[in-house]
């Protein structure tokens, strides 16, 4: 831009104006863009070595519900990471300052808890001195199979890792508030988080791709269960299997110490996409569930839809689905609700499933999932009240046994979908139910099993 105003170290003058003018408001989503460099490849402003520059997805975590900076008039914010090790610089330019703008500096500053500069030749000397790290020593490697030759995973506990991952992980930490919708920060000083960091070897040296964490829980009665809690695969990197190679690479670990399986915290329809596709292709390696996927499909040929789907949402125990359902469930440390999504996918792969007499079998069995799920998830609501704290907002808490709606027991959790006509609710279920059809045609296609 012609004619702009840098901030440096000092404090820029602003101008009294209105902060409400339409020229003095900027979508932070827009203004913001945050770059990766190679700092080996830069010695001068503004970096040469620029591998990725992209914009964030969300900023409201940061600047706000509206996303919006006030007080500037042509504002651009450009955020350098090294690739090296994540530390961060920031350059802030506009054409015209307001009184009373927002203080990007500090706004931003809040939300990097490790470090966040305006200083540019610090910034270089640093990242420069960091440059061609091994990061792969800052854990254990993981062996996991199928992953492209340069790409690695390292698995390390945060609490027990070394100060120099610590503070890694605290600058990766900002790229989940603008790429995750919910994103929070985490404890590490609690023994149970693990850490999973993605890497590629790039023109001689470790590159961080992406990462992800996991939370450990007891399982009964000596074993534990991980939960994912968050995974990022950085912009300039996605769509290259970096996030089915975390994802692996979450099974590996609970291979290894026998866990239970490997849940995930609110995902996402993109990961449970992902999820999906990553326990498919481990679901088609089994040569036992493809036996019996071929066996039941054997049967659906002839038989009655109604009368082949059990009430449970699996068919009925005469065609020995439920142990079926219960050894993929435990071979691939998946929960029980995500074992009935894959063995749906692995019935759909035989070829007898997608005839007429096939689908309208699978279509009841998918249809009695989803009707579990909805009276489950409704069932659980319908225990839970919502509480007015004063001077601490609202709480929800679990209610044993039915609470009579009297002051004082709290107001219930009203589902989305409690109004809705029997008419209105086959329709949901009838577009549900599509939806499903066409992911599975999707996923197949992915694995070549199917043609697009």
């Amino acid at each position: 831009m012609e004619n702009m105003f840098r901030l440096s170290n000092g404090q820029a003058s602003a101008k009294r104006l209105k902060t409400d003018s339409e020229n003095y408001k900027a979508c932070a989503d827009e203004c913001i863009t945050l770059h990766l460099f190679d700092p080996s490849t830069s010695s001068s402003w503004p970096p040469s070595g620029v591998t990725g520059s992209f914009k964030p997805e969300f900023t409201h975590q940061i600047f706000g519900d509206d996303e919006e900076i006030v007080g500037y008039k042509g504002l651009a914010v450009d955020i350098y990471f090294s690739q090296a090790d994540f530390q961060a610089c920031v350059e802030i330019a506009f054409e015209d300052k307001a009184y009373g703008a927002t203080d990007i500096l500090s706004t931003l500053q809040e939300h990097f808890p490790g470090g966040l500069t305006l200083d540019k030749q610090q910034f270089l000397t640093v990242a420069t001195r960091q440059a061609g790290a091994p990061l792969q020593k800052l854990g254990s490697p993981l062996s996991i199979p199928g992953v492209r030759k340069g790409l690695s995973v390292t698995q390390a506990n945060l609490a027990e890792g070394s100060q120099e991952l610590k503070d890694l992980h605290e600058r990766l930490q900002p790229f989940l508030l603008f790429f995750i919708d919910g994103a929070s920060f985490i404890d590490v000083d609690d023994p149970k988080w693990e850490l999973l960091l993605a890497t590629e070897h790039q023109a001689g040296q470790d590159v961080v791709v992406g990462f992800c964490t996991l939370y450990t829980f007891y399982a009964y009665p000596d074993t534990r269960r991980f939960r994912l809690s968050q995974i990022l695969v950085l912009p300039p990197f996605q769509h290259k299997g970096i996030g089915a190679a975390l994802l692996q690479a979450a099974y590996v670990m609970a291979d290894k110490c026998n866990a239970v399986d490997v849940t995930f915290e609110d995902p996402t329809d993109t990961l449970q996409s992902l999820r999906d596709l990553t326990d498919l292709q481990r679901a088609m390696d089994c040569a036992w569930l493809q036996s019996a996927a071929e066996q039941v499909a054997a049967v659906w040929q002839t038989a009655d839809p109604a009368a082949s789907v059990g009430t449970s949402g699996s068919l009925r125990m005469a065609s020995g689905t439920n142990k079926v359902l219960a050894g993929a469930q435990k071979q691939l440390r998946i929960s029980q609700q995500q074992a009935r999504r894959i063995w749906e996918a692995v019935l759909y792969a035989q070829p007898i499933v997608r005839t007429d007499a096939g689908l309208a079998t699978l279509a009841q069995l998918i249809r009695r999932r989803i009707e579990g799920n909805s009276a489950s998830v409704k069932k659980q609501a319908e225990t839970k009240r919502v509480f007015d704290v004063a001077r601490q907002g609202f709480i929800m808490r679990k209610c044993k046994g039915s609470v009579p709606l009297l002051p004082g027991n709290g107001v219930p959790v009203v589902m989305e979908n409690d109004e809705q006509t029997p008419e209105e609710a086959e329709e949901a279920l009838t577009e549900a139910l599509t939806a499903r059809i066409t992911s599975l045609d999707a996923q197949l296609a992915k694995l070549g099993i199917l043609k697009r």
